[in-house]
Parts: C-alpha cells; sequence; structure tokens
C-alpha cells in the first residue's frame, strides 16, 4: 500500500502540473488584453485626478485580474488531466507496460517507486514568463508616463477677436449710445461661438464666423456714425444759414437729413431711443419752432454719440479728417454753384473746393523749359544734349567787284586751291580717272 500512496502521489502532482500548463497557456493572451486596459484606465485618471485613490485602484485591479483568472480556469478545464491518466502518461514515459494501470485496478503488484520518476513534462519558462513580464512593463508604463492632470493645464486662450467684440460691446452699452436690443442680439451670436469645444475655437468655420460677426459689427457701427454725421451737418447748415441758402441747396439739405434719419431707423445699429425720438420729432423745415439752445443740444447729443462710435471703431481711415464737420463754420457754398468749397450733389459737380492743398506760389513756371543735365556720357541716348558753347560766325568782309563770265580775279580757294597746290601729280590723275 505504501507504493500505492506514492505512486498516486506522483500522479497528482503530474495532473496539476499539467492542469496549471493548460490555465496560463489560457490566461495568456487575455493577460495582455487586460493589462492594456488596466494601463489605459491609469493614464485617464492620472489626466482627470489630482491625486492617485491608492487602495481602491489597487483592490480594483486585483479583482479584475481575478476575475480573467478565474474565467480562463473555467475555459481550460476542459483540458484538464485526472490521475489515471497521469498514471498512463508516467508509464509511457518510463516504459512500465501499462504496470501502473495494471495496479490501480488491482490486477498487479504496485511496482516499487524509482529514485528518479520521469513524467515526461517539462516546463518552457521562456514561453510562460513572456506575458507575465509584458504584462507588468504594460501596467508599469500606465504608472509612470509623464501626464498632466486636467485641473493643472492652463484652459486655452479664446481668439483675441472675441474678447475686442466684448470690449466694443461693453464700451457702447456703458456710454449708452446704441439700444439695448442690438448689443443683446450680438452678444448671443458670440455666446453660440464660446459654447463650441475649445478644441474647434480656432477651426476655419470659426474663425470664418468670428470675422464675419466682427466685419458687420464695424460695418454697422460706421454707418452709424456716417448718418449721425450727415444729420448734424445738414441741421448745423440749416440753423447758421437760414436766409442765405438757395432754395435748391436748401431742399438738398433737408432731403439728406431725412435720409440720414431713415437710414438711423432702418439700420442693424440704432441709437438710443432718447436721440431717435428727438431726431423723428424735429422737422427741417420748421426749425423756427425750436429754439437755439434745444438744436445745440440735439446737435451736441449726435456729436457725442458719433465720437463715442469714431473712439470705439477703429479710428480715422487714411486721407478722412472727422472733425471737419464738427465746426459750426459758415463757409458753406452760398449758391447752388457757389465758389466755396460744396457737398456735391445729383444737382452739381463733386463739388471740390479749389486750392484745397493751399495757396499756389505766384510763378509757376509756366511756359519755361529747362533741360537736365547728365554727367555721365556713357549713358547718352542719341538725341541727347552733351555740350553748348557760344561762338560766332567767321564772315567774309572782303568786298567783290563784278567780273566777266569764265575769268577769275584772284588765287583759287577751297577745293580749287587743294585741287591745283596740294594734290600730287599722280593723286590727281587718279581722281581725274575716277569722276570720268
Amino acid at each position: 500500500m505504501a507504493n500505492a500512496d506514492q505512486w498516486h502521489q506522483i500522479a497528482k502532482q503530474t495532473s496539476r502540473k499539467i492542469n496549471c500548463g493548460w490555465c496560463l497557456q489560457t490566461l495568456a493572451t487575455p493577460l495582455l488584453i487586460v493589462s492594456l486596459i488596466i494601463a489605459a484606465t491609469l493614464l485617464i485618471m492620472r489626466r482627470e485626478l489630482e491625486t492617485l485613490p491608492t487602495i481602491p485602484l489597487i483592490l480594483g485591479s486585483l479583482a479584475t485580474l481575478t476575475l480573467t483568472a478565474t474565467a480562463c480556469w473555467l475555459a481550460a478545464k476542459k483540458r484538464f488531466e485526472t490521475m489515471p491518466q497521469s498514471l498512463v502518461r508516467i508509464e509511457s514515459s518510463m516504459r512500465l507496460r501499462n504496470a501502473l494501470t495494471a495496479a490501480d485496478q488491482g490486477i498487479t503488484q504496485w511496482p516499487p517507486v524509482p529514485t528518479m520518476v520521469n513524467d515526461g513534462v517539462q516546463w518552457q519558462w521562456k514561453r510562460l514568463l513572456i506575458p507575465a513580464v509584458t504584462s507588468a512593463i504594460i501596467i508599469s508604463c500606465g504608472l509612470m508616463i509623464p501626464i498632466q492632470a486636467k485641473s493643472q493645464i492652463t484652459p486655452p486662450q479664446p481668439p483675441i477677436a472675441w474678447n475686442e467684440l466684448d470690449t466694443s460691446l461693453d464700451q457702447l452699452d456703458e456710454q449708452e449710445i446704441v439700444q439695448e436690443e442690438y448689443l443683446d442680439a450680438m452678444r448671443k451670436k458670440l455666446e453660440k461661438l464660446r459654447e463650441q469645444s475649445p478644441d474647434e475655437w480656432f477651426s476655419h468655420s470659426s474663425l470664418e464666423a468670428t470675422d464675419h460677426l466682427q466685419q458687420n459689427h464695424q460695418t454697422e457701427q460706421e454707418n452709424l456714425k456716417n448718418n449721425l454725421q450727415r444729420a448734424e451737418r445738414a441741421l448745423n447748415t440749416l440753423q447758421n444759414n437760414p436766409g442765405k441758402i438757395p432754395p435748391g441747396q436748401k431742399q438738398r439739405l433737408l432731403n439728406e437729413y431725412d435720409q440720414a434719419v431713415q437710414k438711423m431707423q432702418q439700420g442693424g445699429m440704432q441709437p438710443n431711443e432718447k436721440l431717435l425720438q428727438q431726431l423723428k420729432k424735429i422737422d427741417p423745415q420748421q426749425l423756427n419752432n425750436l429754439t437755439k439752445e434745444q438744436i445745440d443740444q440735439i446737435r451736441e447729443n449726435m456729436r457725442r454719440h458719433a465720437q463715442g462710435l469714431d473712439a470705439n471703431g477703429q479710428g480715422k481711415q487714411p486721407g478722412e479728417n472727422n472733425d471737419d464737420w464738427m465746426n459750426d463754420g459758415d463757409e458753406e457754398g452760398e449758391g447752388e454753384e457757389g465758389e466755396g468749397p460744396g457737398r456735391g450733389g445729383i444737382d452739381r459737380g463733386p463739388g471740390t473746393a479749389p486750392h484745397v492743398l493751399g495757396k499756389p506760389h505766384e510763378d509757376t513756371g509756366t511756359g519755361k523749359h529747362q533741360g537736365l543735365e547728365s554727367d555721365d556720357i556713357r549713358n547718352a541716348l542719341p538725341g541727347d544734349l552733351l555740350q553748348t558753347s557760344d561762338a560766332q560766325h567767321d564772315v567774309d568782309q572782303t568786298s567783290h567787284a563784278p567780273t566777266s563770265g569764265g575769268t577769275t580775279s584772284g588765287k583759287g580757294r577751297g577745293g580749287d586751291r587743294v585741287w591745283k597746290n596740294s594734290l600730287m601729280p599722280n593723286e590727281k590723275k587718279a581722281l581725274k580717272e575716277f569722276f570720268k
């Protein structure tokens, strides 16, 4: 019986070793997958939380690994080896010729237990350790990879145009220049842009919508400022020159005032309700019914609003002089075709004043020509003047008396003198032969 117990104990050890091998083989792939999940969970928790809950994290990891091992054990149980099967494996490896199986069935006696028992199974440690070591490295990466918590990350700054629009709207609201309906509508549109994910703030569509919103705001602001300026100019001229304005120009000023007020009423950005009601009640044709103080007060309100819009906007554009319209000047043209500066219109020219750049010089040099001198004759072109000099004509003052035809009274001169006195005989002969 002692031999039987020893052989049964050896068979159980072999059985446990075989079954453990099946479990480890089944666990290899799931262990890697679970390790990736644990590492990803660690990275997410490190990003979302300032401090990691150590104990819950360890307990959760152990519970996950335990559940995975249990599932793999259940999956590998179908391949487990029993003790009789292990006896068959041992007697096959040791060539006992079914001695152990027969003894287990009571047919023969149990053979003696040798010093070395060979069950034919050997551990492949490299194959078993690779999944375990890889899983440990993956989990360590989840703990050691540098990552910053969201609470420590500086939130992205919104586009600068949003802050500029906010500032502009707050200034308009503080100065009470425009109506609240326009400001509320602009703030709602701006809030819709802010409701986007921070990752989309600087996308092409978001930046395009921002530029469109900012451009519309600036356009409305510029239109309102221009209409206020036109209305104030027309009212100023009608007030300061009641009896000097010709009927045609007066009608043009009245139309200009009415159009400016209508555009202010129809525009997206309208002046505050108080100023708008004052402008509606004013009849430019009956300015005599209003006192000078009332008209000055209305004009001052329009100036203040226009100045606030100008300071709140982009400032003067190149070539503009926005201060001229605020002067109380009486220098407007006195006639429909007056000599002073005009404002143009459908019934006259552009109204450009003469000498807008200053008083012209008395001597403009008209009709005078002055040549340009070049010191470098290498760049001279055909026809360029290189040099001038003063000289007198060599006039022959000798008197000549009448002579008869075919005779001469003096020695030869010019070519005739050279022909007779300067040429050699051979040269004379050659010339004669050439001109025959």
